[in-house]
């Protein structure tokens, strides 16, 4: 299981995406992820598109997808909004991540029973980190970070995974995650995200982490699709994150992943 890392001066950011968590670290790049209606947790998508494990899995965007074809459905700084450049050496990356406390919280994670056994029919990923421009050095400044992660699956990404992780949003207030190679172990602070219901499940909510010169705070949102995920962890070191950049680059893979 991978994990978003975020670190106290100028490093990176860990967190859960198709197989990840959220862990403070030492930064770099361990790759080895609205305002609107919708969910503030999970959602499937539009009821007349049928079950959500068959939507797209052969022609469509949830089809099974080799590494090329992931990277091309990524976007660019400027999809991304205005002010984003290419974070060139990447805040938010991922991380081994060891035990969550209390375990019933793992799935938040995309961790445990059941997300542990998809993982290993990994076929593709593809990674991508923006930055605001006007970023000012650290510390204790305000900073934005975003990164997001495509994966793609041998078999359709089960939707009643998300379904798990989504009800235990109000469930998880709070939980604390080691990270597996240096056993550092940090609390994350859980709550619901209003955000859209987009593909075939949406999995939405906000993390805290308060280190010990900076807090970080991320919108975390997982959308399945078919045969695969799109991660994206928007995080802000002191401040708060901008939740329409969070779904434009959502979305902005999505509509890739349909060409």
């Amino acid at each position: 299981m991978r994990s978003l890392r975020a670190a106290v001066v100028g490093g990176g950011c860990a967190v859960a995406l198709a197989a990840c968590s959220l862990i403070p670290g030492s930064g770099g790049d361990d790759t080895g992820s609205p305002t609107g209606s919708g969910t503030t947790a999970t959602s499937s998508a539009d009821p007349s598109s049928g079950s959500g494990d068959d939507v797209g899995t052969v022609t469509g965007p949830g089809r099974p997808m080799d590494e090329g074809g992931l990277r091309a459905a990524l976007p660019s700084a400027g999809d991304v909004g205005e002010g984003w450049v290419d974070d060139e050496r990447p805040t938010v990356s991922e991380a081994r991540a060891g035990d969550v406390t209390p375990s019933s919280c793992a799935p938040l994670l995309q961790k445990g029973p059941g997300w542990d056994e998809v993982q290993r029919t990994e076929r593709a990923r593809v990674q991508a980190n923006f930055a605001r421009a006007d970023n000012p050095p650290p510390p204790g400044s305000e900073r934005h970070h975003l990164g997001m992660w495509v994966y793609s699956f041998d078999d359709p990404y089960p939707s009643r995974l998300f379904d798990e992780a989504g009800e235990l949003v109000a469930e998880c207030p709070s939980f604390d995650v080691r990270q597996a190679d240096t056993g550092t172990t940090s609390t994350y602070e859980v709550e619901p995200l209003t955000f859209p219901a987009l593909g075939d499940r949406t999995v939405a909510f906000r993390l805290k982490i308060q280190q010990t010169l900076e807090t970080i705070t991320m919108d975390f949102v997982v959308v399945k699709v078919g045969h695969n995920t799109v991660s994206v962890a928007n995080g802000a070191y002191n401040g708060t994150p901008d939740t329409g950049v969070t779904e434009r680059a959502a979305r902005s893979v999505l509509s890739g992943l349909e060409e």
